[in-house]
């Protein structure tokens, strides 16, 4: 019954998109078209996603006031992160494909029975919907900014960024608009599936630990003999499981600093952007309030996954205490005994060596948006 399950079944479609993209290695990379595998990822970013990023920022340079960086700088950062991510994947790209390459493999961590099997695939389908809705919500963004601007009575881009020619005149406009919309759906697609990627790792170890915990209250009315083998597989799962996490850590942990340290003041800005634009601009107004609704959901989804994973490995010392213990023998006890000795030290990912990896952090980069955004608007009056 396991063998039909697909234990990584939420993210099967977003590899491939992925490897499309320049962004996950390809299973087979044999010597004929290896070379074209590692330069492609350059040819389809350096044009797009970093010239467009480094014009973003030169827009930012040559603005004249807080408000007018302030429509260029949102998005210049949310880019800036977006290549942070980007260039991690890129440098952990063995370390990543490996480690899913395990989570999907290894017998270890074979599903044992149809229960077990019709929890993960509940689960899975859980998460595929909530990333869906999340990539959904971006693709949203995107076309919403690319063609509102056709309904405003001046020339505008969809999103700013600085163009060496003279753009605001119906023969150049064509041109700007194209490069623009190419390069921004460069930016938010590999953005919006990276997170999809790192949350997938957090949301993976957190099911095992889930099912650890399911393992062990199954052991409530059974005898030792039944009890001790499935005690051992356990004990190694879970050692495993321990190292997975240490690996999940090294792997989300740049691209959640990233984002958490400059979300505030992407939202920020976003926000500010609003409270400038006022009803003047329809298109540019729904665009940056669906772009903050979407950044809000981008930091949450990490620090709830990362909270998840942190709750489910706590539970385990709940779990070996509601077994069968009691009727165990003395050297069976001592031996659970010593392993809640070993859940007591708490499993938390931290991103570098600044935070751990919560929805405390979420709230507090919530406040800290409003206080930047209080900040700037009593420096503009």
């Amino acid at each position: 019954m396991s063998e039909t399950t697909d234990r990584i079944s939420a993210i099967r479609k977003v590899l491939v998109i992925k490897r499309w993209l320049g962004i996950w290695k390809w299973r087979n990379e044999d010597y004929k078209w290896s070379m074209i595998k590692r330069i492609y990822p350059y040819l389809l970013y350096l044009p797009f996603t970093f010239t467009y990023t480094a014009l973003m920022w030169v827009e930012v340079i040559r603005s004249q006031g807080v408000e007018e960086a302030g429509n260029v700088l949102y998005m210049a950062l949310t880019e800036f992160v977006m290549i942070i991510k980007v260039i991690n994947i890129w440098y952990r790209r063995q370390e990543a494909f490996q480690y899913i390459d395990e989570l999907e493999r290894d017998e270890v961590y074979k599903l044992q029975n149809k229960e077990e099997n019709h929890f993960w695939k509940r689960e899975q389908k859980i998460f595929q919907r909530i990333f869906y809705t999340y990539i959904t919500g971006c693709v949203m963004v995107a076309l919403t900014g690319y063609f509102s601007v056709f309904y405003q009575e001046t020339y505008e881009l969809p999103f700013s960024y600085y163009v060496p020619f003279d753009w605001r005149t119906p023969k150049f406009y064509f041109y700007a608009w194209t490069y623009n919309v190419l390069a921004m759906t460069m930016c938010f697609l590999p953005n919006c599936l990276l997170d999809t990627m790192g949350c997938y790792f957090m949301f993976h170890i957190a099911l095992l630990y889930r099912l650890m915990n399911r393992r062990l209250l199954a052991l409530r009315e059974a005898p030792e003999v039944k009890a001790i083998p499935e005690l051992r597989h356990l004990f190694q799962l879970h050692k495993r499981v321990r190292s997975l996490t240490k690996q999940c850590e090294i792997l989300v942990s740049p691209y959640v600093v990233s984002q958490v340290v400059l979300s505030a003041l992407i939202i920020c800005f976003s926000l500010y952007r609003v409270v400038q634009m006022g009803k003047s601009n329809t298109g540019g107004l729904a665009t940056t309030l669906q772009f903050v609704g979407v950044m809000i959901v981008q930091i949450f989804l990490p620090c709830y996954y990362g909270n998840e994973l942190t709750v489910s490995a706590n539970q385990l010392t709940n779990s070996v205490f509601n077994t069968n213990w009691l009727e165990y023998s003395v050297t069976t006890r001592k031996i659970l005994n010593c392993y809640m000795e070993f859940l007591k030290r708490p499993v938390k990912l931290r991103a570098g060596m600044f935070f751990e990896i919560g929805l405390p952090i979420f709230m507090k980069t919530i406040n800290n948006a409003y206080s930047f955004l209080a900040l700037l608007i009593n420096l503009s009056k």
